[in-house]
């Protein structure tokens, strides 16, 4: 496991925010850093979209019904909640919440637009932190998207478009990693760098925590 920060000093307030275009390989190098790293827990995101043979409720997506989802606007559930592909997708803020109370890191894997709006958000006593997974190229992108089989040829081609969009989106970022073919652990490893960087960060949680171990008061 990777060191974390003194835990007598660190108490977990980092939403981490990984996003990346469709074939970026996201997915599986979270799935690697959260088999490594037990302070992070990963967050599962909600959807409208239809689950692929592998993917469980619960497991890979809270799978709903554009009705449930639209309930859970309605009802302020969502930390973040945006349309892609024709799908709603969410993040509930239960999700964040129970990482809290585990004293874990949140990680979500969301898409730009959604991160973006978390970046706007005032998460407090939380704060976000935004990674981009970059993929090699376009045509490194495409071959990883083929090899899925999961969409038409004009689907992959809107896939392709979207990519283009959100890799021009990268300048609101606060990191990004690249992600070559058979380089997973590279990229997990520059992740794992970052995060102990951001827990290491002085900010007013640390001056909080420290000053009653000095004898300090808040007003001091």
């Amino acid at each position: 496991m990777f060191p974390m920060a003194n835990p007598h000093l660190y108490k977990p307030n980092l939403v981490i925010v990984i996003s990346g275009p469709s074939g970026s390989g996201k997915s599986t190098v979270i799935n690697a850093l959260c088999k490594l790293d037990e302070t992070l827990r990963l967050s599962i995101s909600a959807t409208t979209r239809n689950p692929r043979r592998s993917e469980k409720d619960g497991v890979d997506y809270h799978f709903l019904s554009k009705a449930e989802f639209e309930k859970h606007i309605q009802q302020g559930s969502f930390l973040e909640s945006e349309e892609y592909g024709g799908n709603l997708y969410g993040t509930l803020k239960s999700e964040i919440a129970a990482a809290r109370e585990a004293g874990k890191d949140s990680i979500l894997e969301i898409e730009v637009k959604g991160s973006l709006e978390i970046q706007k958000q005032n998460l407090a006593p939380a704060r976000s932190v935004l990674i981009f997974i970059i993929p090699p190229s376009l045509t490194t992108l495409e071959e990883r998207l083929r090899r899925r089989k999961t969409e038409s040829e004009a689907e992959l081609k809107q896939r392709l478009d979207i990519a283009k969009s959100e890799v021009r989106e990268i300048k609101h970022y606060d990191y990004w990693v690249s992600n070559p073919e058979d380089a997973v652990q590279d990229a997990v490893q520059q992740i794992q760098t970052i995060i102990n960087a951001e827990r290491s960060r002085v900010d007013d949680k640390l001056i909080e925590t420290i000053n009653p171990l000095l004898g300090v008061s808040c007003g001091d």
